[in-house]
């Protein structure tokens, strides 16, 4: 036992050396995995965002435009205005990335991250040959197609892998016309 304490020779340089170089590699892989893991979690997040912004979005707009009783404006492929049930005035348009809403006079904004929201007017659907016929004249719109597409609502880089986007589309025949 005696002999045990009094040989104290320590590690070489070389053993040193080696057990950081090994140390330095497996610390390397830990962050690594943890950089990915955070990528793909900032990333399903996002993704999680977007969809949802358009899903609840175009759910309203939907729910509105099915028991509107008239469409009284169709200024432009991104924005239109129709006569709730309840008589109000309702105009639906992109300002700025927002999806706002605006009904009595009061603006909401529904949505930020839009990129695009098209809407397409038709009068009347063909049953023979399975198309819609477009229209420009309100009052002949009997169904509106909806294309919403949304991306994050905080500014990331093109390229990031945070930068996500959903399109999402939806047909409403008008019900109270």
């Amino acid at each position: 036992m005696r002999r045990m304490l009094r040989d104290q020779r320590g590690f070489t340089l070389t053993e040193l050396l080696v057990v950081t170089a090994v140390l330095a590699v497996v610390l390397g892989a830990v962050i690594l995995i943890q950089q990915k893991g955070q990528e793909a979690y900032i990333m399903g997040s996002n993704r999680v965002e977007t969809q949802q912004n358009a899903r609840v979005a175009l759910d309203l707009m939907t729910r509105e435009l099915r028991s509107a009783t008239a469409v009284t404006a169709i200024p432009s492929g991104t924005s239109m205005t129709f006569t709730d049930q309840n008589g109000v005035s309702v105009q639906y348009q992109v300002t700025s990335g927002n999806l706002t809403r605006t009904a009595g006079g009061i603006s909401t904004t529904l949505i930020g991250g839009v990129q695009a929201l098209t809407l397409t007017y038709y009068s009347a659907y063909i049953v023979q040959t399975n198309t819609f016929t477009t229209t420009g004249t309100a009052s002949a719109v009997t169904v509106i197609k909806i294309t919403l597409e949304t991306g994050t609502e905080e500014a990331a880089g093109t390229g990031s892998f945070a930068r996500q986007f959903a399109k999402m589309e939806s047909m409403v025949r008008l019900r109270n016309l």
